[in-house]
């Protein structure tokens, strides 16, 4: 369906088209990348587990910031589709971290948070 629309519209517009990248043919190519392939020291998380609006604005980025004057592949785009993804996936954990977590505290049958849980237990060996 979508080449056949993407052919009428090259006709009515008498142009052609000479790239089109899915954000399905982004996560294949990227599956096996370093930060997507478990068997790889830097793996983050499984691309298919990535959100399809992360993996649509990385295409995005991609597009707004290709180099022209090395010329347009999917090699370039998927290099800059991965590191605009791995950049995201990064600042996420960050931002989120073990800090803002929340932990059950079966002597009190209360949730705190990770940040106080660590301060309590280390402010406890400092007093020992």
């Amino acid at each position: 369906m979508m080449w056949a629309e993407l052919e009428g519209w090259e006709k009515r517009n008498h142009c052609q088209v000479f790239m089109v990248i899915s954000t399905e043919e982004v996560r294949q190519d990227l599956k096996d990348w370093n930060a997507f392939c478990s068997r790889e020291d830097g793996f983050i998380m499984d691309i298919d587990n990535v959100s399809e609006k992360l993996i649509y604005e990385s295409l995005k980025y991609a597009y707004e910031n290709i180099n022209f004057d090395y010329g347009v592949t999917f090699e370039a785009v998927n290099e800059l589709c991965y590191d605009y993804i791995v950049e995201k996936l990064s600042s996420k954990a960050t931002k989120r971290g073990w800090g803002e977590g929340q932990i059950y505290n079966s002597e009190t049958k209360t949730f705190e948070s990770v940040r106080s849980f660590l301060a309590r237990v280390k402010g406890e060996q400092h007093a020992s």
